[in-house]
């Protein structure tokens, strides 16, 4: 059944450059706001109706969808979201010539786009149910590589990690994540999310044109667990924010699924009807994006 509480049930993760720390912060939109590890257990949640909106990673929401629940994205958020980070780095990728390399979860975007590169170089995969255990081996010597997040980018060459490739060679426009939706919620509260994607976008503009203002609220926001400069980097290591979606990040979203297709990660692969509803995102946001 349609939740019927005012407040919309919205799934996020830890992740410092999704807008859903800026809202939280500012109080901007009327949620019961959720934390989740993984966008795997976001979709678990909204397959058992627990979630209504929420930030996923494209990849995970394919797989949700694939599997019968009735999802929908209804505007972006961010491109070009996973880099792989190493402490000894030559000529990319032959440089990951049977070495480990860790990931986040089977199906997470990193994992997917990972594994594209197994067509090229033979490597070891090791998938982590959380970014922070990669990162903890990658620390210890237990992993060459790691592969993420911004944020665990940053916290990874705080230990003598080094960029291995620029993020948008791995995967052009691939899409780190966007807003989802059940669809059943989507056709009973239109009006709601309306007024929560107005607000997305102006947080989207607020991590790209203002950094370091951003950096300082997240600071605080954090209670100092991570300094502003810290935060700075994670932010700005792919500056991509935008809440629209170009037919850039629809058309390499499908090619993702036409990939997770050849992994067996779904049945098979998803046409952008499928995944998109363009609805609510052309009102909001008519004209060009920002991403670039």
């Amino acid at each position: 059944q349609v939740h019927g509480c005012d407040q919309m049930r919205l799934g996020y993760l830890s992740t410092l450059y999704r807008t859903s720390h800026i809202l939280r912060i500012k109080r901007a939109v009327n949620a019961d706001w959720r934390i989740y590890g993984t966008g795997v257990a976001i979709v678990n949640a909204m397959r058992e109706g627990k979630v209504d909106v929420a930030y996923i990673g494209l990849t995970p929401t394919m797989i949700g969808i694939d599997s019968g629940v009735d999802l929908v994205c209804i505007a972006g958020g961010h491109v070009e979201g996973t880099a792989i980070v190493g402490k000894e780095c030559g000529d990319f990728p032959d440089c990951l010539e049977r070495k480990r390399v860790g990931v986040p979860s089977k199906g997470s975007i990193h994992d997917v786009i990972l594994r594209r590169l197994l067509s090229e170089v033979e490597f070891e995969v090791v998938n982590y149910p959380w970014a922070e255990m990669a990162l903890d081996d990658f620390i210890d010597g237990k992993l060459d590589f790691v592969c993420g997040t911004p944020n665990l980018a940053v916290l990874a060459m705080r230990y003598g990690g080094k960029l291995v490739t620029p993020l948008e060679e791995l995967w052009p426009w691939n899409p780190s994540y966007g807003i989802v939706v059940r669809a059943e919620y989507f056709e009973a509260h239109f009006d709601v999310l309306r007024d929560f994607l107005i607000k997305h976008e102006w947080a989207c503009n607020v991590l790209r044109e203002a950094p370091d203002h951003s950096s300082k609220l997240l600071e605080t926001y954090l209670r100092g667990e991570l300094p502003a400069t810290t935060i700075l980097n994670m932010l700005t290591l792919s500056p991509k924010y935008c809440s629209s979606l170009p037919e850039d990040y629809v058309r390499s979203t499908v090619k993702l699924a036409e990939f997770m297709e050849e992994l067996g990660y779904i049945d098979s692969a998803l046409s952008r009807g499928d995944v998109f509803d363009f609805t609510l995102i052309k009102e909001v946001h008519p004209q060009r994006h920002h991403y670039r």
